[in-house]
Order: structure tokens, then sequence, then C-alpha cells
């Protein structure tokens, strides 16, 4: 069963002895806090590779553990920034172009090495944490308002233990909040580790460049 912001509003009212409206910023916070725990968001992306061009953004929603692969081949090698800025050196003339074979990460971009030759598909795969709205169909959408989007029904408990934390956190009842984030990680976060499955999602490629 989907998990909708009108479910874990209920159950806040309900357990608090609240009568709240909107608490839209708590589930939010309670949804990232989550992405942030552990690897539980994958997501698959494609972004085009073009001839000439020296780097690409990461995703607005990276968080780490990325592995690239230029359309079916072997995922690209990793290097160092070090090792990336050693090979480009000297390396100015379009003749040098070629199919990349390896990439480097530095300030939030991607650099393939070699600058590519032609157009490649480029396929990402990395860890997300939840972004506050993204663009599906050419349209805004906020996270808490598509939360199955991210997390399916056995996240339930704990979003509802995160988001009462937080709203007790904006009440500035400290002590009821530290027991919920006690409870999370205690109960709910141990449960969770074992039933993920670590699968990955396709989203939209979110690139800055």
């Amino acid at each position: 069963m989907a998990i909708t912001k009108a479910a874990i509003l209920t159950h806040l009212n309900s357990e608090l002895n609240r009568n709240e409206t909107d608490i839209d910023e708590h589930i939010l916070s309670a949804m990232k806090y989550i992405s942030l725990t552990d690897d539980f968001i994958w997501i698959e992306a494609t972004v085009s590779v073009t001839a000439g061009t020296v780097y690409y953004s990461l995703p607005s929603d990276y968080r780490k553990l990325m592995t690239i692969h230029l359309t079916d081949e072997k995922p690209l090698e990793e290097i160092t920034w070090h090792q990336y800025r050693k090979r480009i050196a000297g390396r100015t003339d379009e003749d040098d172009r070629d199919e990349p074979t390896c990439f480097a990460m530095h300030g939030g971009f991607w650099y393939p090495y070699p600058i590519a030759d032609d157009k490649y598909t480029a396929t990402l795969h990395y860890n997300a944490y939840v972004p506050e709205s993204e663009t599906i169909d050419d349209e805004e959408v906020n996270a808490v308002d598509n939360i199955d989007r991210y997390y399916s029904d056995i996240f339930r408990n704990a979003l509802y233990t995160l988001t009462k934390a937080y709203y007790c956190l904006s009440k500035e009842l400290k002590d009821d909040a530290g027991n919920y984030f006690n409870i999370f990680s205690r109960i709910d976060y141990p449960l969770l580790r074992p039933l993920v499955k670590r699968e990955r999602k396709s989203l939209a490629y979110k690139d800055l460049y």
C-alpha cells in the first residue's frame, strides 16, 4: 500500500493528540534523513556525452558510489583527479580525442578521459538522497506528494517515527524528539536494512552543467 502524506498526518495527530493540517516540511525532513542514513535509493540515469566536452555535472541528488558505463561497454575506470591532470596535460589536439575509458570526479563534476571524439550515451549508477522536488513529465512535483516514488510500504514506520521527531523538534520538545530518533535508530533502521532490496530506480538525470 502506497504511503501518503495524508496517512502520515493522520498518524501524527492520533499519536500526539494534535490537530495539525500541514506537516509537509517534517515529512520531507524524515524522507531526507532516511535517504542519508543508508544506501536505500539507487538511481540509474543517462546523459549524453558529446564530442569535445571536458566535464559534466554530477546529478543534483547525487550522494555517493557512482559507476559510469558508455552504452553497453564495461564500466569506465575511476581515476584520481591527480591522475587525470597528468593524463590530460598537453592533450589539446582534436586528434587526441577518443572514446572515454576512464573518468575522474572533482568539484561536483565528472571528467571523462580521453575527451570524447563523438557522441555517446553514458549510464550513471549512483546512490541518491531525496530532493525537495523534481521535474516529472515537465511538471515540478514535490517529494512529499510522491512518497512512493522513493519509499515502499516497508518504510512506513520509519517515516512515522521520524516525522514525529521533526515535528517535536519544531515545537521545542527536545526530549520527545530525541526519543523518536532513538526509536528509529534502535528499532526502525535495524529492521529496514535486511528488508530493503537494493534495486535501482530510473529517474531523470539532473545535470547542472
